[in-house]
């Protein structure tokens, strides 16, 4: 088991391009301190330097995601994560969790998702074909209570619906059970 009844797991997926990121960060500064942020392509290019699918990004993202819970952090974790190579990861986290996770699917078309990318600084380091080979349509897990955000719904709606589902007062940092930290 992992985390505790306080800490709160919000997982956040879709496709590239649909606001998961933007959205991860305005929950982040709305919240405060507290709030551990695990974003799948930081993890990926910037920390191990994988391209695709590597073999050591799902662990080294549970890792991080655990120990963040068990040092007594809520957690955003923020990914493409696709249901083939991150469902069961994402699975076991949330049933692994003792507290509330909650699930949010951005639902959007294509064709959104290319015109969202447009006004990224990111939007010189992907094409439009490169962003269909990675494109899933409704890549669900079929998790019960799983939240789906489509295209009409507005950041700020967003953050306040993720928000609104349920956070205690930010955790007590260096609280964790003796077990977390290294002696």
């Amino acid at each position: 088991m992992v985390g505790s009844i306080d800490t709160r797991l919000i997982i956040l997926r879709g496709n590239s391009g649909s606001g998961k990121s933007t959205t991860a960060r305005a929950v982040r500064d709305k919240l405060g301190a507290g709030v551990a942020l695990v974003e799948q392509d930081y993890v990926r290019r910037i920390v191990l330097a994988e391209h695709g699918n590597g073999p050591a990004n799902p662990g080294l993202i549970g890792v991080m995601v655990r120990y963040a819970l068990d040092a007594g952090f809520h957690v955003i974790l923020e990914g493409i994560f696709s249901k083939e190579h991150y469902g069961d990861l994402l699975i076991k986290l949330g049933n692994d969790h003792l507290g509330q996770t909650r699930h949010y699917y951005f639902d959007l078309t294509f064709d959104e998702t290319v015109r969202r990318h447009a006004t990224r600084p990111l939007a010189t380091e992907a094409s439009v074909d490169e962003m269909r080979g990675w494109y899933r349509p409704r890549d669900l897990l079929g998790l019960p209570g799983a939240m789906v955000i489509n295209s009409d719904q507005r950041l700020g709606d967003t953050v306040q619906l993720i928000i609104d589902a349920g956070f205690p007062a930010a955790p007590a940092l260096g609280q964790a059970s003796p077990a977390v930290w290294l002696t």
